[in-house]
């Protein structure tokens, strides 16, 4: 039996074609991988800002409008007091120092 030739004359090329298609395939699934790489980072980075950003947040009164409708005088006095122990701002001019580990 002869081996024909021309039959499989076009082995190179069809074993180069077959190699360029494992190749782009690759490529492909190389890409998806980096792009889903790079989704899951963005998310993460953008679920850090947010928790960054409220982490300064605090439940409490903001202003003096919030506790001046608490109906209870003792949970006004309460929301009072919350409200000046996360005040920043500066005491009046003339008020005593404020206490610096229990003593004045």
């Amino acid at each position: 039996m002869p081996f024909d030739f021309r039959k499989h004359a076009d082995f190179p090329n069809r074993f180069t074609s077959e190699v360029e298609r494992q190749m782009k395939e690759k490529e492909r699934r190389d890409r998806q991988t980096a792009l889903i790489f790079a989704l899951l980072i963005g998310a993460f980075a953008a679920l850090g800002i947010l928790l960054v950003m409220n982490s300064n947040s605090r439940v409490g009164p903001k202003d003096v409008s919030d506790c001046s409708s608490v109906q209870p005088e003792a949970a006004r006095l309460a929301c009072f007091d919350e409200l000046s122990r996360h005040s920043k701002s500066e005491p009046f001019k003339g008020a005593p120092p404020a206490e610096l580990g229990g003593k004045k």
